[in-house]
Protein backbone atom coordinates (compact mmCIF):
# COMPACT_ATOMS: atom_id res chain seq x y z
CA UNK A 1 0.00 0.00 0.00
CA UNK A 2 2.87 2.38 0.68
CA UNK A 3 4.12 1.87 -2.87
CA UNK A 4 0.65 2.48 -4.25
CA UNK A 5 0.22 5.60 -2.13
CA UNK A 6 3.53 6.96 -3.41
CA UNK A 7 2.40 6.41 -7.01
CA UNK A 8 -1.04 7.94 -6.47
CA UNK A 9 0.11 10.94 -4.45
CA UNK A 10 1.31 13.20 -7.32
CA UNK A 11 -1.73 12.33 -9.45
CA UNK A 12 -4.20 13.07 -6.65
CA UNK A 13 -2.31 16.26 -5.77
CA UNK A 14 -2.51 17.49 -9.36
CA UNK A 15 -6.11 16.48 -10.09
CA UNK A 16 -7.59 17.46 -6.73
CA UNK A 17 -5.34 20.45 -6.04
CA UNK A 18 -4.34 19.26 -2.57
CA UNK A 19 -1.10 18.97 -0.61
CA UNK A 20 -0.27 16.06 1.65
CA UNK A 21 1.20 16.08 5.14
CA UNK A 22 3.55 13.25 6.09
CA UNK A 23 1.42 10.12 6.41
CA UNK A 24 1.59 6.40 7.06
CA UNK A 25 -0.56 3.64 5.57
CA UNK A 26 -1.44 0.50 7.52
CA UNK A 27 -3.68 -2.52 7.10
CA UNK A 28 -5.74 -2.45 10.29
CA UNK A 29 -9.22 -2.09 11.73
CA UNK A 30 -10.66 1.42 12.13
CA UNK A 31 -11.39 2.68 15.63
CA UNK A 32 -15.10 1.87 15.28
CA UNK A 33 -17.51 0.40 12.75
CA UNK A 34 -15.09 -2.18 11.38
CA UNK A 35 -16.54 -5.25 13.06
CA UNK A 36 -16.62 -8.45 11.07
CA UNK A 37 -20.06 -9.62 10.05
CA UNK A 38 -21.66 -6.18 9.86
CA UNK A 39 -23.64 -5.41 6.70
CA UNK A 40 -22.38 -1.82 6.72
CA UNK A 41 -18.72 -1.66 7.67
CA UNK A 42 -16.14 1.12 7.87
CA UNK A 43 -13.52 0.08 5.30
CA UNK A 44 -10.96 2.81 5.84
CA UNK A 45 -10.10 5.58 8.27
CA UNK A 46 -7.73 8.52 8.41
CA UNK A 47 -6.47 10.14 11.58
CA UNK A 48 -5.35 13.73 11.18
CA UNK A 49 -1.67 14.53 11.48
CA UNK A 50 -2.66 16.75 14.42
CA UNK A 51 -3.64 13.61 16.37
CA UNK A 52 -0.24 11.96 15.90
CA UNK A 53 2.71 12.34 18.24
CA UNK A 54 5.04 12.86 15.27
CA UNK A 55 2.58 14.81 13.10
CA UNK A 56 1.96 12.05 10.57
CA UNK A 57 -1.54 11.38 9.31
CA UNK A 58 -2.42 7.73 9.95
CA UNK A 59 -4.40 5.86 7.29
CA UNK A 60 -5.94 2.46 8.04
CA UNK A 61 -7.35 0.10 5.43
CA UNK A 62 -9.59 -2.64 6.82
CA UNK A 63 -8.14 -6.18 6.72
CA UNK A 64 -11.56 -7.34 5.54
CA UNK A 65 -10.69 -5.88 2.11
CA UNK A 66 -8.36 -7.72 -0.25
CA UNK A 67 -9.49 -6.68 -3.73
CA UNK A 68 -6.67 -4.57 -5.15
CA UNK A 69 -8.91 -2.10 -7.01
CA UNK A 70 -11.16 -1.62 -3.98
CA UNK A 71 -8.18 -1.12 -1.69
CA UNK A 72 -6.82 1.49 -4.11
CA UNK A 73 -10.14 3.38 -4.09
CA UNK A 74 -10.32 3.30 -0.29
CA UNK A 75 -6.71 4.43 -0.03
CA UNK A 76 -7.28 7.36 -2.40
CA UNK A 77 -10.36 8.38 -0.40
CA UNK A 78 -8.41 8.35 2.87
CA UNK A 79 -5.48 10.21 1.32
CA UNK A 80 -7.83 13.08 0.51
CA UNK A 81 -8.94 13.08 4.15
CA UNK A 82 -5.26 13.34 5.13
CA UNK A 83 -4.86 16.34 2.83
CA UNK A 84 -8.13 17.99 3.94
CA UNK A 85 -8.41 17.04 7.63
CA UNK A 86 -11.03 19.67 8.47
CA UNK A 87 -13.35 18.98 5.54
CA UNK A 88 -15.01 15.76 6.66
CA UNK A 89 -17.18 14.71 3.72
CA UNK A 90 -18.33 18.26 3.00
CA UNK A 91 -18.00 20.28 -0.19
CA UNK A 92 -14.18 20.66 -0.32
CA UNK A 93 -13.77 16.90 0.10
CA UNK A 94 -16.47 16.17 -2.49
CA UNK A 95 -14.79 18.40 -5.08
CA UNK A 96 -11.41 16.74 -4.51
CA UNK A 97 -12.88 13.23 -4.56
CA UNK A 98 -14.84 13.89 -7.74
CA UNK A 99 -11.65 15.14 -9.40
CA UNK A 100 -10.08 11.68 -9.04
CA UNK A 101 -13.16 9.77 -10.18
CA UNK A 102 -15.10 9.11 -7.00
CA UNK A 103 -18.85 9.61 -7.06
CA UNK A 104 -21.64 10.26 -4.56
CA UNK A 105 -22.27 9.13 -1.93
CA UNK A 106 -18.84 10.44 -0.99
CA UNK A 107 -18.84 8.53 2.29
CA UNK A 108 -18.11 5.37 0.28
CA UNK A 109 -15.08 4.40 -1.80
CA UNK A 110 -15.82 2.36 -4.90
CA UNK A 111 -13.41 1.78 -7.81
CA UNK A 112 -15.55 3.56 -10.40
CA UNK A 113 -14.65 3.39 -14.12
CA UNK A 114 -13.49 7.02 -13.87
CA UNK A 115 -11.18 6.18 -10.99
CA UNK A 116 -9.84 3.03 -12.62
CA UNK A 117 -9.15 4.92 -15.86
CA UNK A 118 -6.00 6.30 -14.22
CA UNK A 119 -5.46 3.96 -11.25
CA UNK A 120 -5.43 0.69 -13.20
CA UNK A 121 -2.14 1.54 -14.91
CA UNK A 122 -0.54 2.13 -11.50
CA UNK A 123 -1.85 -1.15 -10.16
CA UNK A 124 -0.38 -2.91 -13.17
CA UNK A 125 3.12 -1.88 -12.10
CA UNK A 126 2.75 -3.40 -8.62
CA UNK A 127 2.66 -6.99 -7.34
CA UNK A 128 -0.67 -8.33 -6.04
CA UNK A 129 -1.89 -6.87 -2.77
CA UNK A 130 -0.05 -8.97 -0.13
CA UNK A 131 -3.05 -9.61 2.09
CA UNK A 132 -6.00 -12.00 2.22
CA UNK A 133 -9.26 -10.91 3.77
CA UNK A 134 -10.28 -11.75 7.30
CA UNK A 135 -13.62 -13.51 7.51
CA UNK A 136 -16.32 -13.18 10.15
CA UNK A 137 -14.90 -15.46 12.82
CA UNK A 138 -14.29 -15.00 16.54
CA UNK A 139 -10.94 -13.29 17.25
CA UNK A 140 -8.46 -15.12 19.46
CA UNK A 141 -9.04 -14.53 23.20
CA UNK A 142 -12.33 -12.70 22.68
CA UNK A 143 -14.60 -13.13 25.68
CA UNK A 144 -17.44 -15.50 24.88
CA UNK A 145 -20.74 -13.72 24.51
CA UNK A 146 -23.26 -14.70 27.15
CA UNK A 147 -26.37 -16.01 25.44
CA UNK A 148 -28.19 -17.75 28.33
CA UNK A 149 -31.47 -16.11 29.30
CA UNK A 150 -31.63 -15.09 32.93
CA UNK A 151 -34.89 -16.28 34.47
CA UNK A 152 -36.57 -14.05 37.05
CA UNK A 153 -37.28 -15.54 40.47
CA UNK A 154 -39.49 -13.71 42.99
CA UNK A 155 -40.39 -14.26 46.61
CA UNK A 156 -44.17 -14.65 46.99
CA UNK A 157 -43.99 -13.19 50.51
CA UNK A 158 -41.89 -10.03 50.19
CA UNK A 159 -41.33 -9.56 46.45
CA UNK A 160 -37.54 -9.94 46.64
CA UNK A 161 -36.23 -10.82 43.17
CA UNK A 162 -33.17 -12.55 41.77
CA UNK A 163 -32.23 -14.00 38.38
CA UNK A 164 -30.58 -17.27 37.44
CA UNK A 165 -30.41 -19.68 34.49
CA UNK A 166 -32.33 -22.79 33.56
CA UNK A 167 -29.22 -24.84 34.37
CA UNK A 168 -29.33 -23.91 38.06
CA UNK A 169 -33.11 -24.07 38.36
CA UNK A 170 -33.08 -27.64 37.07
CA UNK A 171 -30.05 -28.78 39.07
CA UNK A 172 -30.59 -27.19 42.52
CA UNK A 173 -33.92 -25.39 42.28
CA UNK A 174 -34.93 -21.77 42.73
CA UNK A 175 -32.97 -19.51 45.11
CA UNK A 176 -34.08 -19.21 48.73
CA UNK A 177 -35.25 -15.73 49.74
CA UNK A 178 -32.95 -14.13 52.34
CA UNK A 179 -36.04 -13.03 54.27
CA UNK A 180 -36.42 -15.18 57.38
CA UNK A 181 -38.74 -18.11 56.79
CA UNK A 182 -39.77 -17.00 53.30
CA UNK A 183 -38.50 -20.15 51.60
CA UNK A 184 -37.84 -20.74 47.93
CA UNK A 185 -38.78 -18.17 45.35
CA UNK A 186 -41.17 -18.69 42.48
CA UNK A 187 -39.90 -18.26 38.93
CA UNK A 188 -41.08 -17.64 35.39
CA UNK A 189 -41.86 -20.71 33.27
CA UNK A 190 -38.86 -22.42 31.66
CA UNK A 191 -39.02 -22.88 27.89
CA UNK A 192 -36.72 -24.39 25.28
CA UNK A 193 -35.02 -21.07 24.52
CA UNK A 194 -33.60 -21.06 28.04
CA UNK A 195 -31.43 -24.04 27.13
CA UNK A 196 -29.40 -22.09 24.59
CA UNK A 197 -25.96 -20.87 25.58
CA UNK A 198 -25.81 -22.44 29.01
CA UNK A 199 -22.05 -22.79 28.72
CA UNK A 200 -21.89 -18.99 28.86
CA UNK A 201 -23.03 -18.87 32.48
CA UNK A 202 -20.84 -16.77 34.72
Amino acid sequence: MRQLAALMEPIIAERAGVNFPPYRVTCGFPSKGGELGKKTRVRGQCWSAAASEDRHAEIFISPVEDDQATVAAILAHEMIHAALPEAGHKRPFQIAAAAIGHKAPFTSSEPTPEFMAWAEALLGTLPPYPHRRLNAMTPVAQKKKQTARMIKCECATCGYTARTTRKWLESVGAPICPGEGHGRMQHDPIDDEDAEGEDGDV
